[in-house]
């Protein structure tokens, strides 16, 4: 009875038990598939839509913790990084127990026909600020056989792919990894905004991310938490570079037969040894004068204990472009924010060819001489020697045309010219940078009407020298401009410089010659300038000239702010000149050379000079016709000027429309003649003293009167006041 009775017992618990568990079960498919099959889950999941949303179609639930959906669609953002996900179907497995805990593991996750990707979102969603206690979230392995499409901005890649992912995240900012994972892809195309960048491509990636929370890492910085194993192959676009009338660019992915072999390793921003990377593709195009380019370029890429990089693009006949670069960048470092620190890294050999639409950037050669920019469409041969990341000596830019420009001492210089820009070796190692320049033809301009032109001439070499290392070439540098007969058409650009009322051109034409050595400012620290005319009309102190000039300026700077120049040595020749006296009465063949001893030159408009002067003249018929009329001196007067050449020493001085001579003396072994001269605005005065034989005369001018002095001439001279002191 009693082993009746225990079995009678037994089978009432153990039915009950079953039907307890069957009515859980039960309870769990109604509420479980409920769950999933109404708003209630949607709801439920999507307590922060801004920062993460789940729909999807149906799904079911047939035993604990075991969950698959249909039409799943994923999304969310974190800072500025937005993504989302979809998938055909999910299936999955949580362990139940963890939830008790806080935690929600997901020990597997298996989804069928994935798209997916992230993008860059304008608005930044903050981050939450840290605080304990938050849901920790892991899932193991998430699996797809069947990943069809993937996006990073404006690339895509579409294709057979499959991955398995695995990650840890504890919210409320805690701590985040990505467990080893792995991703690839057969018969794949990328593509960069709708265009084709590879096509019949395989990949294949493992990569993980370190523990670590986002104050140890943020951003880039997560790359230091990072390993990352690449390999990819495929065939290569080609690259159409379209340069349109106005100098725009377009540039646009085409079909190209080139190919990519990448197979490289990052470790925590290092690149691992042993990694390799080539790249070619065809580039194809037009420049701004429509001429057809197309050219293949060529990118290699080993790692060993350095980053070595090699670049070709071969020569082609109809090409633009040619390449040949051997760099060794040191150590493996990847520079995650300044891509520019890989230039001291750099060592090594860059020769080729290249055609610019603009030559603009060769200016930023010489940020030292802001005075001379480069510019206009044109080729460049370069054949340079790098080392820690600065041209080393050996170095050649060669530029066979160029649009160049000079601004000199107001003037713009402007013409096509021929460079050639050398680095050389110097003392103690340093560099010596040097830049010669040739303008087969150019022109002069003010500054301050560039659009008129008032030399042109041929032939004029520019050269930029700085003896130093480059990090002093400011101070060190020094420039020369030489020409030689430029023309000038009409001599009379130059009277905005003198003092118009009282020395002007009246006409004619002439040449410019130049020799000037400059500084880092661009301006002139010394050299010559020359002017030549030929049948030159010249108004010189009310007297009407016409002959030929020769004007050679020796310059050298005597004050930079004042632009004040020692002008010694400078002189003035005048021939075959002829000149008409106040009295009508005409004279030819005169001649005279001047030259400044002791000159002092202000080149700022219009020009001032001071200084003494020595001169050798044909006679003192000139002389004497800047005070009186012939017919207003004795009779025997005019008798010196057939007496002989003379010389004469004296002082002189112009400033605005001032002009002094003074001391002026003039004599040979039969007479002697002493003036002082002041011509300003409409006023004229002087005193002028002749001497032959044994006759004497001094005469006082003022304004349009003159007065003779017949006795005792001299006396009177002597006791006039100097002009100058």
């Amino acid at each position: 009875m009693e082993r009746t009775s225990f079995r009678t017992n037994a089978l009432h618990w153990l039915a009950r038990a079953l039907i307890t568990l069957a009515a859980m079960y039960a309870f769990y498919l109604v509420a479980g598939n409920v769950f999933l099959n109404t708003a209630l889950g949607e709801n439920t999941a999507n307590r922060k839509p801004d920062r993460f949303q789940m729909q999807w179609a149906s799904g079911h639930t047939w035993w604990p913790g075991r969950v698959s959906l249909r039409e799943v669609t994923m999304r969310g953002q974190s800072r500025r990084i937005g993504w989302e996900a979809q998938a055909q179907q999910v299936e999955g497995r949580i362990a139940l127990w963890p939830l008790l805990l806080r935690q929600l593991h997901v020990p597997e996750v298996r989804a069928h026909e994935v798209r997916g990707g992230v993008r860059r979102v304008d608005k930044e969603l903050p981050a939450p600020p840290p605080q304990d206690g938050g849901w920790e979230l892991q899932f193991d392995r998430i699996a797809s056989d069947s990943i069809r499409r993937g996006f990073f901005d404006g690339f895509e890649l579409l294709g057979e792919g499959r991955g398995e992912v695995g990650f840890y995240k504890q919210l409320r900012g805690g701590p985040m990894e990505l467990m080893p994972s792995t991703a690839g892809f057969t018969g794949a195309r990328l593509l960069r905004d709708g265009q084709e960048v590879l096509r019949d491509a395989t990949l294949d990636a493992r990569f993980a991310i370190d523990r670590h929370r986002r104050e140890d890492a943020a951003g880039l910085d997560k790359l230091l938490k990072t390993t990352l194993h690449l390999a990819l192959g495929g065939r290569t676009a080609g690259l159409n570079v379209a340069v349109g009338s106005r100098g725009d660019v377009a540039v646009t992915l085409v079909p190209g037969e080139g190919r990519a072999d990448i197979d490289l390793g990052f470790e925590r921003g290092q690149l691992t040894p042993g990694g390799r990377a080539q790249w070619t593709m065809a580039v194809a195009g037009n420049d701004i004068a429509g001429a057809v380019r197309n050219d293949i370029l060529g990118i290699d890429v080993a790692v060993d204990e350095d980053i070595v990089l090699k670049a070709t693009v071969p020569p082609q006949a109809d090409g633009r472009l040619a390449v040949d670069a051997d760099l060794r960048l040191r150590g493996r470092d990847v520079p995650l924010r300044d891509v520019a620190g890989l230039l001291p890294r750099a060592s090594g050999h860059v020769a080729g060819a290249w055609h610019f639409d603009s030559l603009r950037w060769l200016s930023d050669l010489f940020p030292q001489a802001p005075w001379l920019k480069l510019d206009g469409a044109g080729s460049v041969s370069a054949d340079v020697q790098v080392a820690d990341g600065q041209l080393a000596a050996g170095s050649r830019i060669a530029v066979p045309e160029v649009d160049a420009v000079a601004e000199v001492m107001g003037n713009r210089i402007r013409g096509r010219a021929r460079a050639d820009i050398r680095l050389d070796a110097g003392k103690d190692g340093a560099l010596v940078p040097r830049l010669q320049a040739t303008m087969d033809r150019f022109d002069v301009a003010s500054l301050k009407t560039p659009g008129t032109p008032y030399v042109q001439g041929r032939h004029l070499a520019l050269s930029i020298n700085a003896d130093g290392p480059l990090a002093q070439l400011r101070d060190a540098l020094q420039a020369r401009v030489v020409f030689k007969d430029a023309r000038v058409p009409d001599l009379r650009v130059y009277n905005p410089f003198l003092p118009r009322r009282h020395m002007r051109f009246d006409g004619g034409a002439g040449v410019l010659s130049g020799d000037l050595s400059m500084d880092a400012a661009g301006e002139v620290g010394r050299g010559s300038v020359r002017i030549a005319g030929r049948g030159t009309r010249m108004h010189l102190a009310g007297v009407q000239l016409r002959g030929d000039i020769d004007l050679d300026l020796k310059l050298r700077r005597a004050d930079l702010k004042r632009r004040l120049f020692v002008a010694d040595g400078s002189t003035v020749q005048v021939r075959n000149v002829g000149f008409t006296e106040p009295g009508g009465e005409s004279r030819r063949g005169w001649w005279a050379r001047v030259t400044l001893d002791r000159a002092r030159l202000d080149v700022d408009r219009p020009v001032s000079a001071r200084g003494g002067a020595d001169v050798t003249m044909k006679d003192v018929g000139f002389l004497l016709a800047l005070f009186s009329r012939q017919k207003e001196y004795p009779a025997w007067v005019y008798k010196l000027v057939d007496a002989g050449q003379a010389q004469v020493r004296g002082r002189v001085q112009w400033r605005d429309d001032l002009l002094v001579l003074d001391r002026m003396q003039a004599r040979n072994d039969r007479y002697d003649v002493l003036a002082r001269l002041r011509l300003q605005g409409g006023q004229r005065r002087g005193d002028l003293y002749a001497r032959w034989r044994a006759l004497s005369v001094g005469m006082e001018v003022q304004g349009t009167q003159r007065k003779l002095h017949l006795v005792r001439a001299r006396d009177w001279y002597d006791g006039r006041p100097h002009y100058l002191k």
